[in-house]
């Protein structure tokens, strides 16, 4: 009986995340550019496909001079500074359609994912 009630509970704490407040939490993805590489991961560490309509913070960590993190799509439109090693978050709500992230220096650094559906209830 009590391990039916803590997986139960384990289910709802993930599908109803809340913070302090009661407010739901905002889904984090991490961006990271280096000198030869580009990537936009999830909480699992897992490479960001496709995302549901919602709004996310994502923590960029640029650590190269000669690359920057440019994502852009359906209502963004952001990057970071080529000639600065900085980290930043950005909090943004992605609406359906397909989203680019890429160095504006190098051509070869560049991945894309797509938004679809409507917000978690």
């Amino acid at each position: 009986m009590l391990r039916s009630l803590v997986a139960v509970s384990a289910v709802f704490a993930v599908a109803l995340p809340l913070s302090a407040s009661g407010n739901a939490v905002v889904p984090q993805l991490n961006a990271r550019v280096t000198a030869r590489s580009i990537s936009l991961i999830d909480a699992n560490g897992q490479r960001v496909r496709v995302l549901q309509q919602n709004s996310y913070r994502i923590v960029v960590r640029d650590s190269s001079r000669g690359q920057n993190f440019h994502l852009f799509g359906t209502g963004v439109n952001l990057r970071t500074k080529i000639p600065a090693k900085v980290t930043r978050t950005w909090n943004v709500y992605l609406r359906p359609g397909t989203y680019v992230y890429e160095s504006d220096r190098n051509a070869k650094l560049r991945g894309a994912f797509k938004v679809t559906g409507v917000p978690p209830a």
